[in-house]
């Protein structure tokens, strides 16, 4: 990826993100005080509501950072998991789902 179209994409990531921070502002301004009482809020306390809310709940920004690649290796598993069971006989599976019911333990089937 050349400079030129890392420069664009942060550009258009801060132009994206500043329009959100103005909807959200727009709308806690329109919805929020008159339903609550509460006050109404400026432009830089929607941009920290909005990496709050990040912050504690994730979001559309989830594969950046450390958990990245986590839906890729998923994704793989999954593939992975359904490969080995297709030459699983019914009854097999059928014992595979209930172990895997009760947790693996052979005490509890």
């Amino acid at each position: 990826m050349n400079a030129w179209r890392k420069i664009t994409h942060v550009v258009i990531f801060i132009a994206v993100f500043a329009a959100i921070v103005a909807v959200v502002m727009l709308l806690w301004n329109a919805l929020i005080p008159s339903i609550t009482g509460w006050t109404t809020i400026n432009y830089w306390q929607a941009a920290g509501l909005m990496v709050l809310t990040r912050l504690l709940f994730g979001g559309p920004w989830h594969h950046f950072g450390f958990m990245g690649n986590r839906n890729v290796n998923w994704r793989k598993e999954h593939r992975r998991f359904h490969e080995r069971m297709g030459h699983v006989s019914l009854e097999e599976k059928k014992a595979f789902i209930r172990r895997w019911m009760n947790g693996f333990n052979e005490e509890k089937e």
